[in-house]
């Protein structure tokens, strides 16, 4: 009888103990996933809530209104057009097909969906048409006209500047793009895409920047060895070029960095080995399911899976099966700039009530520490040297002596047919200069050389930045 009274308390117990982390998951899933169900484009709520509510304004960081209404179902947006169709992946559209945008992934806020019955009835009695609630983001429209302007008007391609100190995006552009005041109109295919957030590319070069930290972090005097690169590196049944027949000779690491040697880094990532390149990669954010709560980010992927030498010596310069988002290319470079810590992203910087109070701002958080301080300054220290005498010398910013321009560019192979243009990277950051602590990811599809083609867009984006003095 004792045994069965025992057995049955351990039943109970373990029948308790489902219940309690069946109902853990379930409000974690809600917690993580909540905003995202709500504003689903096929939730009817939000559909019925556009007929009867004047949707609340969205501001830029300057205060100008990007979006309003003055009626439930009529929606305005600002009257110039290049801004417009500039901004048009960060705002959204009434008709949910650009599903990242703030009009859609903070829909139920706009909507005052989350308002209280009593609220939403009380409302309804005195004559009022229901209001929900405004947001005011971190981007800056002037910023964003310009990023757009300076992408190539023939090819797609996204851009974004994040304050690397708050985590706040400061401006983002993808092109092609579309106008929210005129969704009848025709637009170009995948338009409707916002690349900053969705588009996983082959980082290329820049994701020497990881192979690197991994370097300095699991080998005892790698930044003091001597490499060699003769053009040509045979491993196995495959060989590995360096990009343009280029042949190196002797370099020091650094060299290899700001030169950007393929031969170099791929034997850097076949010595580190899968576990350590992965785990570092991890670190930084790859093969993780970002769930922030401001906005939608896809996630990047390295070496998922099982890894053959192949693919973990592609790895090591970006390629294979490495595939990564601007906006966590962006993250990337401010986390070295930042003494290792990547800081969650952040699109709204207030939310107002209906009546003009204040009832969120913008708190910056950690995401995750990276790598340490040490390390991470002297990988801020080779990306300055790839700036000043490298690969990435049109990243240079004309006149500017407030701080350091660090950057790493790539060009990124995507076909299998070598006479397809590369798509052009860069991934860099401003060093040493408080009141612009600014990273920046630049990619343009098919675009060649990142060097000749990613390079001066950001150095012309974050000169116009440092203009502006966004924060």
């Amino acid at each position: 009888m004792k045994e069965m009274r025992l057995s049955m308390r351990l039943v109970a117990i373990l029948l308790a103990a489902c219940v309690l982390a069946t109902g853990a998951a379930f409000v974690v899933t809600v917690y993580v996933n909540g905003t995202r169900w709500i504003n689903r484009a096929n939730n009817t709520r939000l559909a019925d809530a556009k007929k009867t509510t004047v949707q609340g304004s969205i501001y830029d960081a300057a205060g100008l209104e990007l979006a309003g209404s003055s009626a439930p179902g009529e929606r305005h947006y600002l009257s110039d057009t290049a801004a417009r169709r500039a901004l048009s992946h960060t705002l959204g559209d009434q008709t949910n097909m650009s599903a990242t945008g703030v009009e859609n992934f903070h829909a139920s806020t706009l909507l005052g969906i989350t308002r209280t019955r009593t609220d939403y009835t009380l409302q309804r009695l005195v004559g009022y048409d229901p209001v929900g609630s405004s947001l005011a983001l971190t981007v800056d429209a002037e910023l964003t006209k310009e990023l757009a302007s300076l992408l190539p008007p023939d090819k797609n391609g996204a851009a974004v500047i994040i304050n690397y100190r708050t985590g706040a995006i400061l401006a983002m552009a993808s092109k092609p793009d579309f106008d929210p005041a005129d969704m009848g109109a025709e637009v170009k295919d995948t338009a409707y895409y916002n690349r900053v957030l969705q588009m996983r590319y082959a980082p290329g070069s820049t994701f020497k920047i990881i192979t690197l930290t991994a370097a300095l972090e699991t080998l005892p005097g790698v930044d003091e060895e001597m490499f060699n690169c003769a053009g040509v590196w045979n491993y196995g049944d495959h060989s590995l070029k360096c990009a343009g027949n280029a042949v190196h000779g002797n370099l020091t690491l650094s060299q290899a960095f700001t030169r950007s040697c393929n031969i170099t880094f791929g034997s850097l990532a076949y010595r580190l080995g899968a576990k350590t390149l992965k785990d570092t990669a991890e670190r930084f954010g790859f093969n993780f399911n970002f769930a922030f709560n401001d906005l939608m980010l896809y996630e990047s992927w390295c070496l998922r899976k099982s890894a053959g030498a192949g693919d973990l010596i592609q790895a090591g310069f970006g390629q294979g099966t490495t595939q990564v988002t601007p906006l966590h290319m962006a993250m990337i470079a401010g986390a070295i700039a930042n003494g290792g810590a990547m800081m969650e992203p952040q699109l709204i910087s207030k939310v107002y009530s209906p009546a003009g109070a204040v009832v969120k701002t913008l708190e910056p958080a950690v995401f995750r520490q990276c790598t340490d301080a040490e390390t991470a300054e002297t990988v801020a220290r080779y990306m300055y040297q790839t700036v000043k005498n490298g690969t990435a010398s049109r990243a240079a910013i004309s006149g500017y002596t407030d701080g350091y321009v660090c950057g790493k560019t790539g060009s990124a192979e995507w076909s299998n047919n070598k006479d397809d243009a590369t798509h052009a990277w860069y991934a860099g950051f401003l060093y040493g200069d408080d009141a612009h602590p600014y990273a920046i990811a630049v990619v343009v599809e098919k675009g060649g050389s990142g060097g000749s083609v990613a390079a001066p867009i950001a150095a012309k984006a974050l000169k116009k930045a440092i203009e502006r003095n966004v924060y």
